[in-house]
């Protein structure tokens, strides 16, 4: 006897009517992920909505636009960061002044001066110090110290 096969066989004209029987099922699902995204968004962003719009009903289009405008500033490093960036910057040129008008010279202190001097703008001052026979032979110096014979 030949094993029959016909229950796992679709005629053509089952086909269609399958794929008309699922295809509200599948939509429903993908509202309901949706539907269920959005809310998470309004919870996540509860804060920033009542901010905005205190007493209003939150539609879609508004919930989604909100996590947009929410999204745009928080990526955006120029709202408050100006006056960090320009804090830190002044702290790094201090750093750098400070270690220059030190006598004692150690590979330590010439590495964290270096450092100190790739976080900073290139100005002629900066580029001077790199280039100085100093900075020169402590890069030589740490080169031979970081080399271990084994």
């Amino acid at each position: 006897m030949a094993p029959t096969i016909t229950g796992s066989i679709i005629s053509r004209e089952q086909l269609p009517l399958t794929n008309k029987l699922r295809k509200p099922i599948v939509e429903k699902i993908r509202r309901e992920r949706i539907n269920s995204s959005i809310e998470k968004l309004k919870s996540l962003l509860g804060q920033e909505f009542l901010k905005q719009q205190p007493d209003s009903r939150q539609e879609k289009a508004d919930i989604l636009e909100m996590t947009l405008d929410f999204l745009r500033r928080s990526q955006n490093p120029s709202g408050c960061s100006t006056a960090a960036h320009d804090g830190h910057s002044r702290c790094a040129q201090e750093a750098v002044n400070f270690l220059s008008q030190c006598p004692v010279q150690t590979p330590s202190h010439r590495r964290l001066l270096k450092h100190f001097l790739h976080m900073q703008p290139s100005t002629e001052n900066n580029t001077h110090q790199l280039h100085s026979p100093d900075a020169k032979s402590s890069s030589k110096e740490e080169t031979l110290a970081l080399w271990r014979p084994w």
